[in-house]
């Protein structure tokens, strides 16, 4: 099994718009889906307590603020301050290995990450600006309007992120999900360094964990 290499085009709409936002991509393939694994809980027990650290969680906390006054410039709500908030006060999320880990890759590098099925998508990826009133279905099942260049994820069917709205429901990962796929947006002033770093615990701990396989990962640039 060779790693699954993602072929991203950035569109000269969004390289005219955002030249220096960056965007990351990892996927590894044959991942065993799980709930609970005593094992995973001491690992996270561990993470949180160095991310806890008063000098690491500072760097934390501006990136984050770097993403919330993104969100704000375009009129939404970013989710990671409130996520912050709570992994701080009560630990990282009990959910399953797939939506944890892009929780933990979050919150541990303060970066805004998806995770979604692969094999889900169709065809060429391509990072655009959404026209006006463009629609998706989110993964509540809702549908989202965009706003006139507002960040989003294509493939070679549809929307199938928006940076401020979040991923949509046909690629979502479920308990059948094998081979994954987490992508990270970038904010102004927001460092590849944090990408990268973001990218590989996410893959690392689907490699321990879910005992996946040939993890591939690439930083994109405008």
């Amino acid at each position: 099994m060779m790693s699954h290499k993602v072929f991203l085009t950035i569109t000269d709409a969004y390289r005219q718009r955002f030249p220096d936002l960056c965007f990351g991509i990892g996927t590894i393939q044959d991942c065993t889906y799980f709930e609970k694994n005593e094992a995973f809980k001491l690992y996270k027990r561990d993470l949180l307590r160095k991310m806890r650290r008063r000098n690491y969680l500072a760097q934390i906390e501006e990136q984050i603020k770097l993403y919330d006054q993104f969100f704000q410039d375009w009129g939404y709500s970013c989710p990671l301050p409130n996520h912050l908030k709570r992994t701080i006060e009560m630990g990282f999320p009990i959910v399953n290995l797939y939506i944890d880990a892009h929780i933990m890759a979050e919150m541990c590098h303060g970066i805004l990450m998806a995770i979604q099925d692969l094999d889900r998508f169709e065809g060429q990826w391509r990072l655009d600006l959404a026209k006006e009133g463009e629609r998706y279905q989110a993964v509540s099942g809702k549908t989202f309007l965009c706003k006139k260049e507002e960040i989003v994820l294509r493939d070679e069917k549809e929307i199938v992120c928006s940076l401020f709205q979040g991923p949509d429901s046909r690629t979502r990962v479920d308990e059948k999900s094998k081979n994954i796929v987490v992508y990270i947006f970038t904010a102004p002033s927001i460092q590849e360094d944090h990408v990268s770093k973001g990218l590989q615990l996410a893959l690392e701990i689907l490699r321990e964990f879910g005992h996946g396989k040939d993890p591939w990962w690439k930083i994109f640039k405008p």
